[in-house]
């Protein structure tokens, strides 16, 4: 469990600093810059724990935390950089501070993407994405910490979605304020594993090494061959059940998925497809001892999953209905996915997922392994 962290990382700053390489490659020039960022945010009563059934009988909802980066915003050398019109990109590290002995002084490393929305003279507003893994926790214990529900387990994921304007105060310093929502769970993985839900608005100082790039004229992307494609996918998961958050019982799940898919542009694709998977957990004993192996543990699901296309890099959000559940029953709960894939070689990509339902509560981390089949009309 502890490597989960050093393949997420892989998987997303594979994909940003792409263009880094490729860039080198063609002997250009990198426009690299430097920033500190500082939050101050409120903690959302979305568990027991934060609302205040903690040591302190009071609410946990204050945040701060500063991040750290490194990047680059080069003027359109390849291909996904025209895409997304000159984007900005790199790794970053972050520590916060929730005001709570119980939660500890968690870390993070995480690779960023900054999308331009619109751009100004005085002004460029940035739709800004990070994902990546934090530690450092001080997470759950029934004898030492047995009020955090919230984080289970060493290791969480850290999902950061935001808005940032910036405004050029000299020739190489960019002043920017943004307005953020971040998210850290373990999907499933380690429970109690409520989760912690964080809103927050922010300032930073951006610093150009060798000033900004020319963002005016940018070259147009070529356009990519709209195809359909056929995606296969293996998906393998352990998880702990909710509702026997306390105990030490794991459970697999393994399933297949089948999508049929449209590239509608160079930025994006969707399409439908069918989720099967075997819950080894789903028909649990009520003390939380595995139950017997049959039909009950198969479920079924349709799914609508658009993705993100960033060069190898697929950034995948899929919106889902249990067709058949025998926790849920049939057609009565929507699920979510949530997560990164790469393409490894040719068509074969590999990536990891949360699985979640009403938005928020994890089911388990989906490691996934498919093939994109790809044909045009």
């Amino acid at each position: 469990m502890k490597n989960i962290k050093f393949i997420l990382i892989f998987l997303f700053l594979q994909g940003v600093c792409l263009a880094q390489n490729e860039s080198a490659k063609l002997k250009t020039k990198d426009y690299i810059f430097l920033s500190l960022n500082y939050h101050q945010g409120t903690i959302m009563p979305t568990n027991p724990f934060v609302k205040g059934e903690n040591e302190t009988g009071l609410p946990i909802d204050k945040y701060r935390g500063a991040s750290f980066k490194l990047g680059w915003q080069n003027p359109g050398y390849t291909q996904w950089q025209k895409v997304y019109h000159a984007p900005y990109y790199g790794i970053g590290f972050w520590t916060g501070d929730f005001y709570s002995r119980e939660l500890g002084n968690p870390m993070a490393i995480y690779g960023f993407l900054g999308i331009p929305l619109f751009r100004l003279k005085w002004m460029e507003l940035y739709a800004d994405l990070q994902f990546g893994t934090a530690w450092h926790w001080r997470y759950y214990d029934s004898i030492t910490n047995p009020n955090n529900i919230a984080i289970g387990g060493s290791m969480t994921v850290y999902i950061d979605v935001g808005l940032n304007a910036f405004v050029p105060l000299s020739k190489r310093l960019d002043l920017g304020a943004g307005l953020t929502f971040s998210h850290f769970s373990n999907g499933g993985f380690e429970r109690p594993n409520r989760g912690l839900n964080i809103y927050s608005p922010s300032i930073e100082l951006k610093y150009h090494l060798r000033g900004r790039p020319e963002t005016s004229g940018l070259p147009k992307a070529e356009k990519e061959t709209k195809t359909h494609d056929l995606y296969l996918m293996l998906g393998y998961g352990d998880h702990q059940l909710n509702e026997h958050e306390l105990d030490t019982n794991y459970f697999a799940v393994g399933g297949i998925s089948a999508f049929y898919q449209l590239r509608h542009s160079n930025a994006w694709r969707s399409g439908l497809g069918v989720d099967m998977n075997y819950w080894w957990g789903l028909n649990a004993n009520p003390d939380g001892t595995p139950g017997p192996r049959n039909l009950e543990n198969l479920t079924f699901g349709l799914i609508y999953q658009p993705e993100l296309i960033i060069g190898d890099l697929s950034l995948v959000l899929g919106i889902g209905m249990y067709a058949r559940n025998y926790r849920y029953g049939n057609w009565n709960q929507f699920y979510q996915r949530l997560g990164v894939n790469y393409r490894i070689y040719d068509n074969l990509t590999f990536g990891v997922n949360i699985r979640a339902v009403n938005f928020m509560l994890a089911e388990f981390l989906e490691f996934n392994l498919g093939y994109r089949i790809k044909w045009t009309k």
